[in-house]
Formats: structure tokens, C-alpha cells, sequence
């Protein structure tokens, strides 16, 4: 750092049936799921659980901080700013009243001792939680040699182990690394801290933006960072001493580059803006290009202390950011884990899912929690289904209207299965499978085993008025707009907007 270096858009127009469904049920079922994946992290965290969504995670408290320190907008504080005693309540407050919920405050460098400034930290921590703001504790390492990268970790577990005059702590460490990078020696250091904080306490990983010039950068042992922390956050500092870079685009590309370095995409990534010297103009910008990357959350890193300006910029933190960005992203993990989602055919999850792609994401679904009929090899195994395979049962139990869509061929269906599906359709979707779930029970065995898997056959779905004992009764499909992508403004359906959804849905489907 010393180097330089909401809710998914659902309000959408609808008419009819549809839209009243969509307001009581799919309403619903996202607040049920939201409050019951709360309720599972506060009770996970105080009872030392490893199940549930912190499964796929190679140590198990990820899944615990749905509120975690990453959530809502930040400010970055060096060891020359801390506030005095007597104003850290007035400089909290203030924070506060512009949105923020979360201070990163250093809290050593190599060449200092653990805690720079208990008695000041102390008093900072006990008026920022009464604030309901998070306090992060970072440290400046250099882990110079072996040696020293092992008092460079015991500074930062000081810091977690740090107790306020109130019995308080820190919410959260962040060690910033940008000296050496060597994963010999970067690894032993984080599993130390690791070892010595226990599960239970999020760690983020500061360091450079890979699009950095530094030299060092390109030894950033991305994997290994993805690993032993829960968060990634890249210093995204667009006005570099080489060039000057586009707020937009410089932040954009790291977001990309860190999913894609890193080897998870659902890696939880958390942006550091430059605040040295920057206006307003260049914070929005910084500000969209988290929200079109679908970062998990951004934070300020000022020159010595916030402008007025920047405080109003972030105080606009939640127009860029939905207010449950983790909750999706833990939702994201939840379904690639289970094979809901295969995260090599992801490979971003801001990128737009395809009409195809979400078909066969809720099928899946569907038969994870056993709402289709019941197969032999049981829910253990993903439904092996095509996109064909996902639209024809879909169609065959009036959750899709087939006939809307005009779909007179084979290559006619491989083209609007390949496109990106838009919110209002999805939750159209979504929507009817609630109203008809129970036609999924009454498919044959053997139906849903040969459908599942169709390639090629008739792109419309045939059928007798009496098919199946005719239970396929006459849906109610919401009129369709002028334009598919609904509202002004929208954008098409991301993989993360998809895993809410998908995970979402279950609550109205079981």
C-alpha cells in the first residue's frame, strides 16, 4: 500500500399472472433463502460447522462472514493518520454518516513494533463497532528473508489477537504484500497466520493490480494467495508512474485478471480505487467498472485522509454494488461445488449466462433437490442434460412457452439457446416453474433419462392434446415486451445473478 502503484435489478415491469407470482413467490423465496443463509452462518460460526456452503473451500470459515469485512463501501488508514483517542468517536461518526462500514487501519510495518498504536487502535475499534463499522488491521511486510517473514506473520496475528479497552477486536486482517512475492516464502507466512488466527478470521490478501509494471508482480503466486485467504484485493492505482491508465478500464481488466490468475473464478475480489489526488469523475468510474466486473466490493485508498468529495462518492456505494453481493457469491459456490454450474464453462461469472446455460443450471437444480421425477442414479450425480435436453422438459411442463419464441428449425433453436437470457425472462421462468412444479413429478423415469439428453430432434415440442393422461394444462404466460431486454438500463443475466436465482428458487420448488 505504501507503493504506488443490490439486490439483483429484479424491479422489472411484468403484466399479468406473472407478475403477481413473481411478487409473492419469487419474492419470497429470495427472502427465505437469504434469511435462512444467515441464519446458517451465525450458527455455523458459533458452533464450529464445516458443512454446507463451506464445502468446496480449502479451510472451512469461509462461509461464515455473509456480512463480512468486505461488504459496503471502505477507507484505507496508513499508521501516520490514526485518529487521537479523544476523536476517534467524531471521526467514526463522520465515516458513518457517509456509508462507511468499513476501516482499514495499519497496524505495523516490518520495521515497527506489532501494534504501532494500541491505545489509539484500542479506542478506534470500540467507537467504530459502535458505529457498525468493521475494522480491518493490515500491515505493511516486506518479508525480507525466511526469517523475518516469520515475525512479519506474528504482527499480523498480534493484531487479530488484539483486545480493545472494551474487549474488542478487529473484524478482519489484511496482509499487504509487495515486496517480496516468492512463494517459498510467501507461503509459509500466510499458513502461519493462517494456523495462529484459526478459521474463524477472514484474511485478505492486499497486493498489486496484475496489470502492474513493478517487477515483482509477475511472481505473484496467484493460486496460492486464492488459497489461504478469503479475499483478493488488488490495488487497482490507474494513475501509475509510467502512464496514466483509465479508471474504467484499468479497474475493469484487474477484476478480470485476478479471477483468471488466481484459478477460481468465484474468488471473492475486493478492489482498492486510488484515492491519491483523485476527483470524482475518476471514482465513478472506478465505481461502474466494479459493478459491469461484478467485484464483491471496493474500498478508497486516499492521500493521507478523504476528501469531502470522495466521501460523497462513496457514500453512493450501494448504486454500483447490490446490498447481498456476497450471499451471491456464496450462491455461485454453492451450485459450482454441487456441479450445478461447471466453472470451467463459467470461466468469469460477470460474464452473461446464455438462454441455454440457465435452463440447464435450474434442471439441475431441480433435480439436485429431487423436484423431477426420480431418476435411479439418485440427485447425487449432476443431471447429465443437454441445452436442447433442458428446453424440451421445460416446454413439455409449461414452465417455457415453445410456441412464443417462433422457433421453426434445429438451427433456429441452437441460435436462441446460445443467446444471453435477460432478467425478466428469467424470473418469468422461475416464476411458472413454481406454478407447475408438480407436472415434473408426473413425468416418466424415462422420459426426463432420454429428454435430458436430446441433441437433435423436433426444435418445437409435438404433442397430443392428450399426452400423459393430458395433466399439461393451459399456463398463463406474461405478455412479452417490445424489447427482450426488459427495462432501461438492464443488462443481460450474469452467472452470479443466475446462482441467486437457481439457489433461490428451491424454497418454492421443494
Amino acid at each position: 500500500m505504501i507503493v504506488k502503484s443490490r439486490l439483483l435489478e429484479s424491479k422489472v415491469s411484468m403484466s399479468g399472472s406473472i407478475a403477481n407470482t413473481l411478487a409473492s413467490k419469487v419474492g419470497a423465496i429470495a427472502l427465505t433463502a437469504v434469511c435462512s443463509s444467515l441464519v446458517f452462518a451465525s450458527s455455523a460460526g458459533a458452533q464450529g460447522s464445516t458443512t454446507g456452503v463451506t464445502a468446496y473451500s480449502a479451510h472451512t470459515h469461509m462461509g461464515r462472514h455473509l456480512t463480512g469485512p468486505a461488504d459496503g463501501p471502505g477507507l484505507w488508514v496508513n499508521m501516520w493518520n490514526y485518529p487521537l483517542v479523544a476523536n476517534a468517536d467524531s471521526y467514526c461518526q463522520k465515516l458513518h454518516s457517509h456509508g462507511i462500514r468499513n476501516v482499514f487501519i495499519q497496524t505495523s510495518r516490518s520495521t515497527t513494533a506489532a501494534l504501532c498504536e494500541p491505545a489509539r487502535l484500542s479506542a478506534l475499534i470500540d467507537a467504530a463497532h459502535k458505529y457498525k463499522i468493521r475494522v480491518i488491521a493490515w500491515g505493511y511486510h516486506e518479508l525480507a528473508t525466511p526469517t523475518s517473514a516469520v515475525t512479519d506473520a506474528d504482527k499480523m496475528i498480534a493484531a487479530a489477537k488484539f483486545t480493545s479497552e472494551k474487549g474488542e477486536h478487529v473484524d478482519a486482517i489484511a496482509p499487504n504484500l509487495e515486496k517480496n512475492l516468492d512463494a517459498k516464502v510467501l507461503e509459509p507466512y500466510l499458513k502461519r497466520i493462517r494456523d495462529q488466527v484459526g478459521p474463524n478470521m477472514p484474511i485478505m490478501a492486499v497486493v498489486y493490480s496484475p496489470l502492474n509494471r513493478a517487477p515483482q508482480v509477475a511472481k505473484t503466486p496467484w493460486p496460492l494467495l486464492a488459497k489461504y485467504t478469503d479475499i483478493i484485493a488488488p490495488m487497482a492505482y490507474w494513475n501509475s508512474k509510467w502512464q496514466k491508465y483509465s479508471a474504467y478500464d484499468y479497474t475493469l481488466s484487474t477484476v478480470r485478471m485476478v479471477r483468471q490468475l488466481s484459478g477460481k473464478p468465484d474468488v471473492e475480489v475486493h478492489v482498492i480505487g486510488d484515492g491519491m489526488g483523485t476527483k470524482s469523475d475518476a471514482i465513478k468510474d472506478f465505481m461502474r467498472a466494479c459493478k459491469a466486473a461484478e467485484a464483491t466490493s471496493a474500498s478508497l485508498y486516499p492521500n493521507h485522509q478523504p476528501t469531502d468529495e470522495q466521501l460523497v462518492c462513496l457514500s453512493k456505494y450501494f448504486e454500483y454494488f447490490p446490498i447481498n453481493s456476497r450471499y451471491r457469491l456464496f450462491a455461485l459456490r454453492e451450485l459450482t461445488s454441487s456441479g450445478v454450474i461447471e466453472p470451467l464453462a463459467m470461466a468469469d461469472p460477470a460474464a452473461s449466462i446464455s438462454r441455454g446455460d440457465f435452463y440447464v443450471l435450474l434442471m439441475r437444480q431441480l433435480d439436485r433437490h429431487n423436484v423431477l421425477a426420480k431418476r435411479p442414479a439418485g440427485p447425487s450425480q449432476p443431471l447429465d442434460i443437454t441445452k436442447v435436453g433442458a428446453y424440451k422438459l421445460l416446454s413439455r411442463v409449461k414452465a417455457i412457452d415453445a410456441k412464443s419464441f417462433d422457433i421453426t428449425s434445429e438451427e433456429a433453436l441452437a441460435e436462441h439457446l446460445s443467446r444471453p437470457i435477460w432478467p425478466k425472462e428469467a424470473f418469468e421462468v422461475v416464476a411458472r416453474l413454481v406454478e407447475v412444479k408438480g407436472n415434473f413429478k408426473r413425468l416418466p423415469t424415462q422420459l426426463v433419462e432420454q429428454t435430458a439428453k436430446s441433441f437433435k430432434g423436433g426444435s418445437t415440442i409435438t404433442r397430443k392434446d392428450n399426452e400423459l393422461g393430458g395433466w399439461l394444462g393451459q399456463p398463463a404466460f406474461a405478455e412479452r415486451g417490445p424489447a427482450a431486454s426488459g427495462a432501461p438500463g438492464t443488462r443481460p443475466l450474469s452467472y452470479l445473478d443466475a446462482a441467486q436465482i437457481a439457489l433461490d428458487s428451491v424454497s418454492g420448488l421443494k
